[in-house]
């Protein structure tokens, strides 16, 4: 049976094959640079998020620059659901003295798989 995903799951996946900053998820997603509108969607995608990292789907880093995952560090599991609760994570800033990146996770190639009809990843 072929699977699909969610338009959230879809912006998280696009999002991390970008290796975006976790603000520019929820621009995308409203489609404004209006932080206010974000609020809104911060749980719902944060409990996508931290579902997709337990399964090894998605990592999320967070360094001193963009890219976070060339020169920081990899938020482990455990930190996670601490994170994203964290309004200020998703909070854009001019001149940020920390970022969080998306990067699609080892798991990923599972959910394309599942996306092509295939259950069992081969």
């Amino acid at each position: 049976m072929m699977e699909h995903l969610s338009e959230i799951e879809e912006c998280i996946l696009i999002n991390a094959r970008e290796m975006s900053s976790l603000w520019s998820v929820l621009a995308d997603w409203t489609g404004s640079e209006d932080e206010e509108t974000w609020v809104e969607f911060e749980s719902a995608f944060a409990s996508v998020m931290e579902s997709w990292v337990e399964k090894g789907y998605l990592e999320i880093y967070e360094g001193e620059e963009w890219p976070a995952h060339e020169a920081g560090r990899l938020v482990p599991v455990s930190e996670v659901h601490d994170l994203l609760a964290n309004h200020e994570s998703w909070m854009y800033s001019e001149s940020p003295t920390r970022v969080i990146s998306l990067l699609p996770g080892v798991n990923v190639g599972d959910v394309i798989m599942r996306l092509r009809g295939n259950s069992e990843p081969s």
